[in-house]
């Protein structure tokens, strides 16, 4: 990490304290945490009993500089445990220190801040503190340390630091580097690395037979993750074989592939790193692939416009920095580690436990994570009552109880409304089988619907939501400009537009080839398709049917001017969704475009019983005057609430008056 201190001699471990000498050759797990081993199910780490996990700590980096600093270690260690409430720590050590003639008293140190944080059944992330790309030396302490905590539930490896001054190809490969100039942290540097590439640190690890989660880094100071995906890796083994022009490109690329796309078919799995300080740009472009494939640790992260000591004010950067790192981290639930206790940009004011303003900004964000976490279960309707939140995963009735909450007396459940869509199904047996019952949060009366049987288990499972109208759906529309037509609508392409020229409202129906819980819509207007602004829509509503008959409405808008708008509602389901356009654009009222209408939502398996639904044959304005008002279409303060349940077959629905639209900010993948 950049600033740090400058490494004192080894010999000070020399004064390495008796009692830390006597914690034995490897810290041992604590019976307590047995389950607590970590494997990764998607882009999400998960315990051995389904329970998943996101965490949520700091860094404690004395021991990158100093061999024998254990009272600063332990020190922090506490304040990190106790009063941030962390659930990891990210204990950056160092070869030079592990391998050296201090090993000992060093690894003394390590082995009593991973007993210490896994008696609590927390997690420690013991983190290879290089810069550049890795060497012999890296191999060396890989093949030891991960020998030490082989397989130990609450130890997590990240094998490399900080790759630096390297290009992607170096990175997988290894080779020679060569550097002379500015580190990231403002020193200067004369660097020659013969790197054996960081594929090979994850062989070594495998090769002890240690299972442990591996974190892997980037580029550019371990921001990059671009190429981290397999589909990502093919492209850039593709780009070399480009330059290389083998005799069989196809036969390149596979071996390629073969030889340096790090997978894990032997272990728990594998997350990677990222640090994005506040001069890393283009977040989405390096990261976001690797986020939606692979669990992610902003591993350091923090606010750089001071150049040296504490942050006791945050400049208007600073705070706009943080506030985009946060809302991004909780976005796509992200794990998190700030950089530091004990080194710049400090979250403390060194050597005092007072926090610094960067330290008190994360400190309420750890306070707030720890509070809301992906879904929150409630004893009382309407979101009310004895609450216990948690991440998606599988809990038994046991598990719940030991964590203070009777799944028998589940009343509402809520959910972040972060990148992901929530299921959540209740189980009559402890193994997750047998009856069951699935919903979808936002749910503010489960109490009446849930009946028959008492719950044993229950999943909650984490999806993303995707646009279902580009696979699954057909349009029409009351009528259409030559060369302008409705299947433009659903083409999954925001350059072509569909246009009515109409002195009456226009309507557009486009229907579903099977049942849908809808909790989404998104029009792009005709300035997404590169059409000024004023050509947008200006008053329309959306309405959904599940026997394209009777229209429940859920969005009512008048004098838009935006080109994207976005709308979330409670989930309800559909077979039909009807868009009309009362009032066309601003300079011609009887001018309606549309460039492209997004549908969110997952398919109904359940039973249609008291659910009147008709699928096809019913055409744009069939049915209905095309007036001002239709006279079949429930207005948007009588929307019904849908909560979906399933009980062999049969679904139950409970209903609640609710306000129908939240106009929402983030975009859609």
């Amino acid at each position: 990490m950049k600033g740090l201190k400058s490494a004192l001699s080894v010999f000070l471990a020399a004064i390495l304290s008796a009692s830390l000498l006597s914690v034995g050759a490897s810290a041992e797990p604590a019976e307590t945490t047995a389950d607590a081993t970590l494997h990764t199910e998607g882009n999400q780490l998960v315990m051995a009993n389904g329970e998943a996990v996101r965490l949520v700590g700091m860094n404690i980096p004395y021991l990158s500089w100093d061999a024998s600093n254990a009272d600063q270690v332990f020190a922090a260690l506490e304040i990190a445990l106790d009063d941030w409430q962390s659930n990891c720590i990210r204990l950056p050590v160092v070869p030079e220190f592990w391998l050296g003639s201090t090993h000992d008293s060093y690894k003394a140190i390590v082995d009593e801040v991973i007993e210490r944080v896994s008696a609590e059944g927390k997690y420690v992330i013991l983190d290879n503190h290089s810069f550049y790309l890795p060497d012999d030396d890296d191999l060396a302490f890989w093949e030891s340390a991960a020998e030490a905590y082989k397989d130990h539930p609450n130890v997590l490896f990240e094998l490399f630091n900080e790759p630096a001054m390297c290009t992607w190809r170096q990175y997988f490969e290894g080779g020679t580097l060569t550097y002379q100039g500015e580190n990231d942290w403002g020193e200067v540097d004369d660097v020659t690395i013969d790197s054996c590439g960081v594929p090979a640190l994850l062989d070594a690890v495998r090769g002890t037979g240690a299972k442990n989660v591996c974190i892997l880094p980037g580029i550019n100071w371990s921001f990059d993750l671009s190429y981290c995906t397999e589909e990502n890796f093919r492209q850039f083994a593709q780009s070399i074989a480009e330059g290389e022009a083998p005799d069989d490109t196809e036969a390149f690329v596979e071996e390629y592939v073969e030889k340096y796309f790090m997978d894990d078919p032997d272990g728990n799995g594998i997350m990677y790193s990222t640090h994005p300080y506040p001069d890393r740009d283009n977040w989405d472009e390096c990261l976001l692939d690797t986020i939606l494939e692979y669990p992610v640790l902003v591993g350091e992260c923090g606010p750089t416009e001071k150049a040296d000591g504490f942050i006791r004010e945050l400049t208007d950067n600073d705070r706009s920095y943080l506030d985009k790192l946060v809302a991004y981290v909780d976005q796509y639930e992200l794990n998190i580690t700030p950089w530091a206790w004990g080194a710049w940009p400090y979250l403390n004011q060194e050597p005092s436990d007072r926090l610094s303003a960067y330290g008190e900004y994360m400190m309420d964000y750890f306070e707030q994570s720890n509070e809301t976490k992906a879904v929150t279960l409630y004893s009382e309707v309407d979101y009310q009552g004895d609450s216990l939140t948690l991440e998606a995963g599988r809990y038994t009735k046991a598990s719940l109880e030991a964590k203070g909450f009777n799944i028998a007396g589940l009343a509402s459940v809520s959910c972040k409304d972060d990148y992901y869509q929530y299921t959540i199904t209740l189980y009559s047996e402890d193994n997750f089988g047998g009856e069951s019952y699935t919903f979808v949060p936002r749910a503010t009366n489960v109490s009446q619907t849930v009946s028959g049987f008492e719950p044993q288990s229950m999943e909650i499972q984490r999806g993303v939501s995707e646009n279902l109208l580009l696979e699954h759906a057909t349009v029409t529309a009351s009528g259409s400009a030559e060369n302008q037509p409705a299947e433009n609508l659903i083409d999954g392409r925001n350059g072509t537009y569909w246009l009515n020229e109409s002195e009456e409202p226009s309507e557009i129906l486009i229907t579903l080839d099977g049942l849908y819980a809808l909790n989404g819509i998104t029009l792009a207007h005709a300035a997404e398709a590169s059409m000024m602004t004023v050509f947008n829509a200006s008053d329309y509503t959306i309405s959904v049917s599940t026997d394209g008959e009777v229209f429940t409405r859920v969005v009512d808008v008048t004098d838009n001017t935006m080109g994207l708008t976005e709308y979330d509602f409670e989930q309800i389901l559909a077979c039909y969704i009807k868009i009309r356009i009362t009032r066309g654009s601003l300079i011609n009222n009887n001018n309606h475009y549309l460039a492209e209408v997004m549908a969110y939502g997952t398919p109904y398996t359940g039973s249609t019983e008291g659910i009147d639904v008709v699928i096809g044959g019913v055409p744009a304005g069939a049915g209905e005057p095309v007036g001002d008002e239709p006279v079949q279409e429930a207005p948007a303060s009588n929307t019904v609430q849908i909560v979906l349940i399933v009980v062999f077959g049969v679904v139950l629905a409970g209903t609640a008056a609710t306000a129908v639209v939240l106009l929402v900010k983030k975009k859609r993948a």
